[in-house]
């Protein structure tokens, strides 16, 4: 049998003319909610069957709410929306029923339910991407709340009004593309262009744009600039099957070269690569890497790889002495 604490939200003491059993004259009368019946607890005689519950059907969807302080059942609260969307009507079959299509489109009138549908939308879409990549529920969060912020900015007027209730397919694409760019950068997880580029199919010229066009239009926004190398080596050596050891050299390497004459301010993901590569060739690594692995992972041409390459060679003996070094203490 079930714990009585199980049932406590299906059982409950009534009163209302059944102050006794008919068959045992008991007083412990409860009504079972989930079947709809009156029972005596001493017999189990059931008083009264299939009742309807008339009352209304409150819940609480928040986290922090629970049962104390319910709310009229429907979707859960989102903070990010204009509104609460209620019903959502189906289409049915076209031409198959007039009113409910004369209902749709008076209920799609509506500019507020225009706006929170389009961001439903576009929340989906952050949704579904974020799902590829195994990054955490804090990045969509923090994805969601920028691109809202971004949405805000394009559209909305002084006195509260909007100039538009949606943004077009490729600017939003772009926009969804270089919030996630963003947010990774700053919460010190960065993903490059190319990676963010392959998961959402737009080219990296129009994230790049993108995200120059959110850092000029939210500038009371926190955005993160710092970046470096440390960032991506760690995850290029564990795509490429690197030991750990191949990835902390690496990451050395880049530290002891990226502020030299010819490396300095070039970019960091090239540095990182061109290290990594550095790494292939002179430690005794298992496995056999061309350049053209490393391109492919880092998402860089073989031609910019061999260019920061060719800018290290200067400091060869001091790399090489690093890794003497290195090779000594392990």
């Amino acid at each position: 049998m079930e714990k009585e604490e199980n049932k406590k939200y299906y059982y409950s003491k009534v009163s209302n003319g059944y102050e006794k059993c008919n068959e045992c004259n008991g007083e412990n009368i409860i009504e079972d909610r989930k079947r709809g019946d009156i029972i005596c607890k001493n017999c189990g005689l059931v008083l009264q069957a299939h009742l309807i519950d008339t009352s209304s059907e409150w819940r609480g969807f928040s986290e922090t709410q629970k049962n104390e302080d319910p709310s009229r059942i429907g979707t859960p609260i989102n903070p990010l929306l204009d509104s609460r969307l209620g019903t959502i009507m189906s289409r049915g079959l076209k031409g198959s029923n007039n009113l409910n299509e004369r209902l749709i489109r008076t209920q799609n009138q509506s500019s507020m339910q225009k706006v929170d549908r389009f961001l439903l939308g576009s929340f989906k879409k952050i949704h579904s991407i974020l799902e590829k990549t195994f990054l955490s529920k804090n990045i969509k969060e923090k994805s969601e709340e920028l691109f809202k912020i971004y949405f805000d900015h394009l559209t909305l007027k002084s006195d509260g009004s909007r100039e538009k209730f949606s943004l077009r397919k490729s600017e939003t694409k772009s926009t969804i593309a270089a919030v996630i760019f963003l947010v990774c950068r700053n919460e010190s997880i960065p993903r490059s262009f190319k990676e963010i580029s392959d998961i959402t199919r737009v080219s990296k010229k129009e994230i790049g744009g993108r995200v120059r066009a959110i850092e000029r239009s939210l500038r009371g926004v926190k955005i993160n600039k710092n970046r470096n190398t440390n960032d991506f080596i760690k995850r290029f050596c564990n795509r490429l099957g690197l030991p750990a050891t191949s990835s902390i050299l690496a990451e050395k390497i880049a530290l002891l070269v990226r502020e030299k004459d010819g490396l300095y301010g070039r970019n960091y993901i090239s540095v990182a690569a061109a290290s990594i590569y550095v790494i292939s060739q002179t430690s005794n690594v298992n496995k056999e890497l061309s350049l053209g692995d490393i391109a492919v992972v880092s998402g860089t041409s073989e031609i910019t790889i061999r260019a920061a390459y060719k800018a290290m060679f200067p400091y060869r003996q001091q790399i090489m002495d690093y890794l003497i070094q290195k090779k000594l203490e392990y």
